[in-house]
């Protein structure tokens, strides 16, 4: 019997329905390009998304595949994150203090798929605005990678890390992402995944509002997620505010304002901090003639940044910070005792913010439309208080500065992958003049998706 023609109509309009959504399915599978994808039936609402099935929500997954091969010419540097930017470098032999250990071995070479990464984003359109999630990993946990032997042995097998989750609506953020001191716009492109030393810590809880004034200006407001570490001058011990019963009361404030045009941009940011440190007994770090402590200061830090364009697509950047009680801020490559927001005298029942201060510089230039180089360095200084550190030799002990330097040729033969060269150095030096640097040659090919 011969179809009715609506019942005909009917059919049609369900076939094309499923071809709609088996076409999406396929190029998310396949890996459609943004361009092709935006094209088909069950496209998202931004480039390389797609409409899940049945709901207003587009979704999308990207990330890269890198390889890096590492040849360090003086002490081994960690496969794992990087050279750091001189945080915890190797010391020469020098006014009578002996090398530090490692530093004796040379000529190392390792290889790393550590750095890749993935991420999921959705969007979804709401009365009261759009809604986006993100969600983002990579395979640098901390406990996962080490420059052991075992790590070889054992398939090199390494941590699945959170790096970013939050989501946004309309003006706010909620969740882990980098923190609002830091301006990503203005940092340099370097192959090493420890980068130069640049204001900001990673990547942290935090509760953050933007608001867009329409005429290129940002204003950013932020509260973070606290964590404070201090350096027990009396004991010469380290620990961060979740050892013993040290606590943080407060959360760390952020404040910041980003001005956008076509020649680049300008940013300027605050920060401002509460500085504790509980001591109890045995149970903290303290081990000095009186170990229960108890102290509070107040840390601040300002940093100026942006990037300009110069000629072509050449591009420099630069920032310059500093404050006081910084710790973790005055770079990503921080860690409590590289960094330490606090000196605490467990003697004394005294604490002292420690002031610190940086400048980074960087220069992209275009060779041709798919090979660029990138000249980058970077300078962090400690304002170490000789007055205040009563351990023995403990004050020559403490870091006076980091420096890094990055030089690298990248060539993109295809928009989805980078590959080529960096050379990089990195040093620091104590109070008591003594010295180590690592130099490094990595060799990189990412495959973005």
């Amino acid at each position: 019997m011969a179809l009715g023609v609506t019942e005909m109509k009917l059919r049609k309009l369900k076939a094309a329905a499923a071809m709609g959504s088996l076409t999406a399915t396929v190029a998310l599978l396949a890996g459609m390009t943004g361009a092709h994808a935006q094209g088909a039936p069950g496209a998202g609402s931004y480039p390389g998304s797609f409409l899940i099935p049945g709901t207003n929500t587009s979704f999308s997954v990207g990330g890269y595949v890198k390889l890096d091969y590492f040849y360090d010419f003086t002490e081994a540097g960690s496969q794992n994150g990087g050279l750091g930017g001189g945080v915890g470098i190797p010391l020469d032999a020098a006014y009578g203090h002996p090398a530090t250990g490692g530093h004796g071995v040379h000529g190392v070479s390792q290889m790393s798929a550590a750095e890749s990464r993935f991420n999921i984003q959705t969007r979804t359109p709401t009365a009261y605005g759009e809604v986006k999630t993100f969600i983002e990993g990579d395979f640098t946990n901390p406990n996962g990678v080490t420059n052991s032997q075992s790590l070889v042995t054992e398939s090199n097998s390494t941590g699945l890390r959170l790096r970013q989750a939050y989501g946004t609506i309309g003006p706010f953020l909620a969740g882990q992402t980098f923190d609002a001191f830091r301006d990503l716009n203005a940092e340099p492109e370097d192959l090493d995944f420890g980068g130069e030393n640049v204001p900001g810590a990673n990547r942290q809880p935090q509760i953050r509002y933007t608001y867009d004034t329409g005429i290129g200006l940002n204003l950013i407001g932020a509260i973070e997620n606290p964590s404070t570490g201090w350096v027990d001058t009396a004991a010469g011990a380290t620990a961060d505010n979740f050892a013993g019963t040290n606590a943080s009361k407060i959360p760390d404030f952020m404040a910041g304002a980003v001005f956008t045009q076509p020649w680049g941009h300008v940013s300027g940011r605050a920060i401002f901090r509460d500085l504790y440190d509980h001591q109890f007994g045995s149970t903290g770090i303290g081990t000095g003639v009186n170990a229960n402590t108890s102290t509070s200061q107040f840390g601040y830090g300002l940093a100026l940044g942006g990037d300009f364009k110069t000629f072509g697509k050449d591009d420099l950047v630069g920032q310059i910070w500093g404050g006081e009680g910084m710790g973790r801020y005055l770079s990503p490559n921080c860690s409590a005792g590289g960094c330490p927001d606090l000196y605490v005298n467990s003697a004394t029942n005294s604490s002292e913010a420690v002031s610190g201060w940086g400048v980074m510089a960087g220069y992209q230039h275009w060779w041709a439309d798919n090979l660029r180089s990138n000249l980058n360095g970077s300078y962090v200084e400690f304002e170490n208080d000789s007055g205040f550190v009563t351990a023995a030799n403990a004050f020559t002990t403490l870091n006076k500065h980091y420096i890094t330097a990055h030089v690298n040729l990248i060539w993109s033969p295809v928009p989805s992958m980078d590959t080529g060269p960096e050379f990089i150095y990195t040093e620091r030096e104590t109070e008591s003049g003594q010295t180590g640097n690592q130099m490094r040659f990595q060799y990189s090919a990412k495959w973005k998706f």
